[in-house]
């Protein structure tokens, strides 16, 4: 066995123990609180609860979106120190459990479960963390309902058979697309995406699809049910087997060799999360982080984007492989508007962050645009695998940002060292940037 494969055989094992220690500490437990403030991003957030939901169910003041507590708080601390807020917070607060995420380049972040769950100490357990020596900020951690990975389903489906026909006339293709063809074509003369560690957080994955059977694995895990088993667990779980299928399905007598994945090659690790908690989403980049990807694909967004979740992507950005950067792929969204600042995880900018290009090589009417745009990627709908080994058509910016990673697992194959910063310069010019990415 190679000094590289016991290496990797270390931390997955080291991984899989993290991953049983993590189980017992985000039980949840919900909260009874009548009103909760927190700061985000400087900004004062004010949640009430709802009269008209459960007692755990709230909604931002002002607004009618919904949102979800439960006994937890997250603590973004300084790396290294845990062991001395942990200690501080025992002092003052009723602590359940604890696990600690990280670190994210020069921070780690906490998840406290409280044992009393009310108002009250919720309250008070936020005040008390952030005066502690070493803490940068704590939110409670929070359920965003109805996320945006729903929407965006929806959206697509209303204007995929609309533009399947479309697409699938074109004799010819625009200038844009022709690059980014020809690119994709020279990488894949030399490689398939060897040795490129792709992470793929979403729902449900159908790994016994006959075009994933020859797929390298490394690890899979169900944030929510804490096992294993990452096939999909209901009807609504049709997202992930399709980005999965962009990047590493092999052509069949079912998928033409132009539909086959990108980076057939690659190695997976595939993490099953179909709901927003914050701590959820910080977990399953703490596993990206544990792994060592070169790759994180996020082909999703919230409604909002919260402190910890920017702050866990920036770190990765900027320490992981080996400190030559993670590449963390998020799509732009499906709504057809500019990307705000701090707004959603599209807006982060040390992220890949994919717009969607139409058949005419241009920025597509549905797709999100702004200065966080990194790439335009093809976005009409195209044929790709989906659960229960069937086939279907896919598209908008969760196939764009699926796509992009397919292509960035080719570029880091074919020139492993380079930085994170030369790739995104690499995607921004064959997919034609230079365009105002401020309006379309």
């Amino acid at each position: 066995m190679c000094k590289k494969e016991v290496c990797q055989l270390f931390y997955l094992t080291r991984l899989k123990l993290v991953l049983c220690f993590i189980f017992v500490v985000l039980s949840i437990g919900t909260t009874n609180a009548q009103g909760i403030e927190f700061v985000n991003f400087g900004n004062k957030i004010k949640l009430e609860q709802s009269s008209a939901e459960p007692k755990s169910v709230y909604k931002f003041a002002n607004s009618e979106q919904l949102v979800e507590l439960n006994n937890r708080i997250i603590i973004k601390i300084k790396a290294g120190i845990g062991g001395d807020v942990a200690n501080a917070l025992k002092q003052k607060i009723d602590v359940g459990q604890l696990a600690t995420f990280g670190p994210f380049a020069e921070h780690e972040f906490m998840v406290v479960s409280l044992k009393d769950a009310s108002a009250k100490r919720l309250t008070g357990a936020l005040a008390i963390a952030s005066g502690l020596e070493g803490v940068i900020y704590a939110q409670p951690d929070i359920l965003q309902i109805k996320s945006k990975l729903e929407v965006e389903n929806n959206n697509a489906a209303q204007w995929l058979t609309k533009t399947l026909s479309k697409s699938g006339s074109m004799k010819s293709l625009p200038f844009r697309l022709f690059q980014l063809e020809k690119w994709q074509k020279q990488l894949q003369q030399s490689t398939q995406g060897e040795g490129v560690k792709i992470v793929v957080i979403d729902d449900g994955f159908d790994l016994k699809h006959e075009a994933l059977s020859k797929t390298k694995v490394l690890l899979t895990y169900d944030i929510e049910r804490r096992v294993k088993d990452v096939q999909p667990q209901s009807g609504f779980d049709i997202h992930g087997t399709k980005v999965v299928g962009v990047i590493f399905a092999r052509a069949n007598d079912a998928l033409p060799a132009e539909m086959a994945g990108l980076a057939i090659d690659a190695e997976l690790i595939a993490i099953r999360q179909t709901k927003s908690w914050t701590s959820h989403t910080l977990e399953s980049l703490h596993i990206a982080q544990l792994a060592q990807a070169d790759i994180v694909n996020m082909s999703w967004q919230t409604q909002l984007l919260l402190e910890p979740i920017k702050d866990a992507i920036d770190g990765l950005a900027q320490t992981g492989r080996g400190g030559k950067g993670a590449l963390v792929v998020i799509a732009a969204g499906n709504s057809g508007n500019m990307i705000k600042a701090n707004s959603t995880e599209a807006s982060i900018a040390s992220a890949v962050v994919v717009g969607a290009m139409n058949s005419g090589g241009m920025p597509a009417s549905f797709s999100n645009f702004g200065k966080s745009v990194s790439a335009w990627m093809p976005g009409y709908s195209a044929k790709v695998i989906a659960k229960n080994n069937a086939y279907s058509g896919f598209g908008g910016t969760s196939y764009a940002a699926a796509y992009c990673t397919g292509m960035i697992a080719l570029l880091l194959a074919a020139e492993p060292e380079l930085p994170a910063s030369k790739v995104k310069q690499k995607l921004a010019q064959v997919s034609g940037l230079m365009l105002d990415n401020q309006s379309k």
